[in-house]
């Protein structure tokens, strides 16, 4: 019996934790090839209380080259759903492999979204390959 109240206990929290991932999505076309205007970046599930989102760029190929990113703040909290803008990031610097025509490289952004107290309450990420391959191939380069 206590085996199933617990089972029952675990399978009934689920959703909650399922539900405290932040869902990132975001497209490269050709024209983010060594430009300093980010993708829009199209967020879900963003938890009540945010009121800044922390966005990172790292190259999953060559860990050295920083990319930046950018603090966002919208001191009247932002909705569970939102769409950050291409170019808002301000320290932001566009990915631009040496091998580009060839296979590219994988990129990943990771958002945090903040309450006031500078407390993490929800992480998310995605990331997708950036070479002239794909990107001529299929027009753009989705979420993977």
């Amino acid at each position: 019996m206590k085996c199933l109240t617990a089972l029952l206990l675990f399978f009934c929290f689920i959703p909650a934790w399922a539900q405290n991932t932040l869902n990132v999505e975001f497209r490269w076309l050709i024209s983010h090839h060594c430009s300093s205007i980010s993708p829009a970046l199209k967020l879900k599930n963003i938890p009540s209380g945010t009121t800044q989102l922390n966005v990172q760029m790292i190259d999953l190929d060559n860990h050295k080259h920083d990319h930046g990113g950018g603090l966002l703040t919208h001191a009247e909290g932002y909705p569970a759903e939102f769409v950050i803008e291409p170019g808002a990031l301000d320290k932001y610097k566009g990915p631009c492999p040496e091998n580009f025509t060839t296979l590219g490289h994988e990129y990943q952004f990771n958002v945090s979204a903040l309450n006031p107290e500078n407390k993490v309450l929800s992480n998310g990420s995605a990331k997708a390959t950036f070479s002239a391959k794909f990107v001529i191939l299929q027009g753009v380069i989705g979420n993977q």
